[in-house]
């Protein structure tokens, strides 16, 4: 019962308009002599005992700030991961949710403008890199502690401009998770299959510096696979590295296979590591396939709880991140992650490689 009434507790509504919306949730444990815990949408905090210092009280205090539009789903499961964390707690906390609807220059500045009002210290910031020189200049900012669970310090240009800002960035590194794939290919030659998604081309770019011996962007007008696979020589014996989302790499690997292709292996990053793959791909299909995994070890009762409100951990690297962004933003360090360092305000993932069996995933390095 007592788990049941906590996850009550992650609620929230998110509705489009034009300016940004402003929530706040409250949470007190049923140990505590503070009664009063609610979700307030009006725009204005409001505490468990107004006639007390939230630092008295040991209150745990966070936002997040986030583009509904722009990153969809992963701003409720954000959202909601943070609300298991501190639920988790058992302490009393509030948590502030700021989303800019769209990610852009105003936006960003408008909002920091917001927090800056509210006295808001530890943000969770999730925005892509692409304006995050916006914050850089802002006079005020040095007082607010942000994490970055969508950005890589590593994929930063000026990254070293940043240091002496309160900003801690928390993305898996790609480029890391292809030093390993590659690294595991052991000279073999390359071959690359890319989305034309954002992400897809993400990481074809990531491989500009490799030797590729074929390329193939895979979108919909690429028709029968077999065209581009069949009696293909630069196949033969090489290593496919697979930068494609799920649903095309199941298709990919069924084509492959059916092909009878004589590939030494097809391996993958971090986009590939779902369950789905057991339910869209046949045994035979993924029997060359490797994948590599950053996401490390989770506190069982924490990733007990997402998975009641159906929030994803352990296939999620990007609630993880966000997890491991409030242990950091709370507590000034991740300890509880043994897996896991912070170097130079960057979080570092392992990164290990993976076979895929009948239901399950088998650690091979």
């Amino acid at each position: 019962m007592k788990i049941i009434l906590k996850i009550m507790l992650v609620i929230f509504i998110f509705t489009g308009c034009t300016q940004v919306n402003y929530s706040v949730q409250e949470y007190v444990p049923q140990n505590n002599n503070t009664t009063k815990n609610s979700v307030d949408q009006s725009g204005e905090k409001s505490f468990w005992n107004s006639n007390q210092d939230a630092s008295v009280n040991n209150v745990d205090e966070i936002a997040i700030i986030f583009p509904s539009h722009t990153i969809g789903k992963y701003a409720l499961e954000a959202t909601n991961s943070i609300s298991t964390y501190l639920i988790n707690k058992d302490n009393e906390f509030t948590l502030s949710v700021y989303d800019i609807i769209v990610q852009n220059k105003k936006n960003i500045l408008d909002v920091v403008e917001k927090l800056k009002k509210d006295n808001v210290k530890k943000v969770i910031a999730m925005i892509t890199k692409d304006d995050i020189d916006e914050l850089y200049n802002i006079t005020g900012i040095e007082d607010i502690t942000f994490y970055f669970p969508l950005i890589n310090k590593y994929d930063l240009p000026n990254k070293d401009k940043f240091n002496n800002h309160n900003f801690t960035f928390g993305a898996i590194s790609y480029k890391d998770q292809f030093k390993k794939l590659i690294e595991f290919a052991a000279e073999k030659k390359l071959v690359e299959f890319y989305g034309s998604s954002a992400i897809g081309r993400t990481l074809h770019n990531y491989l500009k510096n490799e030797t590729i011996v074929y390329t193939k962007k895979i979108d919909d007008n690429n028709g029968q696979y077999q065209s581009f696979l069949k009696e293909n020589e630069k196949l033969d014996d090489s290593v496919v590295l697979l930068n494609t989302p799920i649903v095309k790499s199941s298709i990919l690997l069924s084509a492959i296979n059916a092909e009878e292709l004589e590939i030494s292996s097809i391996v993958s990053t971090q986009l590939n590591y779902t369950p789905l793959l057991f339910s869209l791909t046949q045994k035979n299909d993924r029997t060359k396939l490797v994948i590599a995994n950053s996401i490390g070890n989770i506190p069982d009762e924490l990733e007990e709880y997402n998975t009641l409100i159906g929030n994803n951990l352990s296939y999620s690297w990007v609630n993880y991140a966000t997890i491991v962004g409030v242990e950091y933003l709370l507590n000034g360090e991740i300890d509880i992650f043994a897996d896991l360092l912070l170097k130079e305000k960057q979080v570092v993932y392992p990164v290990n490689l993976f076979r895929i069996g009948n239901n399950s995933f088998r650690r091979i390095q």
